[in-house]
C-alpha cells in the first residue's frame, strides 16, 4: 500500500440540473483525528446537501482536517415573492404630507424613498429543494474533487517516504558505528573510574583492598553500559522500517516508534559522554527529529 500524505487539494465542478450548478473545493492539512468541514454558499441550512458531501470524505479520508467549499451556482435567476405593506405605505405617505417642509429644502421625497423604509417591502426567495438526480450529480462532482485530492496525497505521502528512508539509513549507520565500539568504552570507563577512586583515597590507597576497588569500578561502569538501549534502539528502526515499507494508514504508529527511538538516544545520550560519542549522538537525534516531523504528516 501506498504512503499517503494529509496534506491535498481538489477541486470539481458540473452541472447538478437545468437549474443548478456546483463546484467543489477540498483542501487537507494534518490533524490527530479526521476532522471534516463543510461550507456553502447557501443562506437556509442544507443537511441533506453536507450528508452528501460528508460521506464522499469520510469514504476516502482516513485523517486530517478537511475543508470542503460547496458553491452551488444557478443557470437561471430563482423567482422571489416581493410583498408590499400598502397600509403602511399610504400611512407614512399621509404623515409625510403634514409635515411643514423648510424653504431652503431642495428635492422632495419620492415613493422610492417611501419603500426604502424598513419593514414596508419584503423579498423572499423560495427555498432551495434537491431532487434525487441532483444529489447524485453533486456526489459525483464532490468525488472527482475528493479524487484529485487523493491524488496529491500519495503523490506528498510517496516524497514523505523517500525523504524518511533517508533519515532512517542516518540513524542506522549510527547505530552500526556505535554497537563495535560498545566494549572498548566500558573498558575506558572502568579504567578512568578506578583511577578517580585511587585519586580519592590518596595516600591511604595501599590500606585499600585492590580488589574493592576494581568492584566498585566495574558497578559504575555496570551502570554506564547502553547495551539493552542500542538492542532496543535497533529493534525500533527495524520495526519502523518494515512499518513504512507497508504502506498505508500508519501515521499513528510510526509517530508512536519515533518516541520510543528518541527515548533510547536520550538514555545513550545520558550515559555515553565519551568524547567523539556525544556529537554523533546529538547528530543521531536530530535525524530523529526530522523524522518525526515527516511522520506527523503521514496519514
Amino acid at each position: 500500500m501506498a504512503l499517503v500524505s494529509m496534506t491535498g487539494f481538489g477541486r470539481s465542478r458540473g452541472r447538478l440540473s437545468d437549474q443548478l450548478g456546483a463546484s467543489v473545493v477540498v483542501r487537507s492539512v494534518n490533524h490527530r483525528y479526521l476532522d471534516i468541514q463543510i461550507r456553502t454558499n447557501l443562506r437556509e441550512e442544507a443537511p441533506e446537501v453536507e450528508a452528501v458531501v460528508r460521506s464522499v470524505v469520510s469514504d476516502r479520508f482516513q485523517r486530517g482536517r478537511v475543508t470542503a467549499q460547496l458553491n452551488l451556482e444557478r443557470h437561471n435567476a430563482a423567482p422571489v415573492d416581493v410583498v408590499v405593506n400598502v397600509e403602511a405605505v399610504r400611512d407614512v405617505l399621509e404623515q409625510l404630507a403634514r409635515i411643514d417642509m423648510p424653504e431652503n429644502t431642495t428635492g422632495s421625497l419620492g415613493l422610492g424613498d417611501v419603500l426604502a423604509v424598513p419593514g414596508l417591502v419584503s423579498v423572499t426567495a423560495p427555498e432551495t429543494i434537491f431532487e434525487d438526480d441532483e444529489l447524485a450529480a453533486l456526489k459525483k462532482v464532490t468525488a472527482e474533487a475528493v479524487g484529485e485530492a487523493v491524488e496529491m496525497r500519495v503523490a506528498e505521502g510517496t516524497r514523505l517516504g523517500r525523504q524518511i528512508e533517508s533519515e532512517l539509513a542516518e540513524l542506522t549507520a549510527f547505530v552500526d558505528w556505535f554497537e563495535p565500539r560498545m566494549p572498548d568504552m566500558r573498558q575506558r570507563i572502568l579504567e578512568r573510574t578506578k583511577e578517580r577512586v585511587e585519586a580519592l583515597v590518596g595516600s591511604a590507597v595501599a590500606t585499600v583492598d585492590p580488589e574493592r576497588v576494581v568492584q566498585e569500578a566495574a558497578l559504575i561502569a555496570d551502570r554506564a553500559d547502553v547495551a539493552e538501549e542500542v538492542v532496543r534502539l535497533r529493534s525500533h528502526l527495524e520495526t519502523f522500517s518494515e512499518r513504512l515499507r507497508a504502506g498505508g494508514t500508519i501515521g499513528r504508529t510510526l509517530d508512536f516508534l519515533c518516541q520510543e527511538i528518541h527515548r533510547e538516544l536520550n538514555t545513550l545520550g545520558s550515559k555515553c559522554r565519551e568524547l567523539g560519542v556525544a556529537e554523533r549522538i546529538v547528530d543521531a537525534k536530530a535525524a530523529a527529529e526530522r523524522v518525526r516531523e515527516q511522520v506527523q504528516n503521514l496519514e
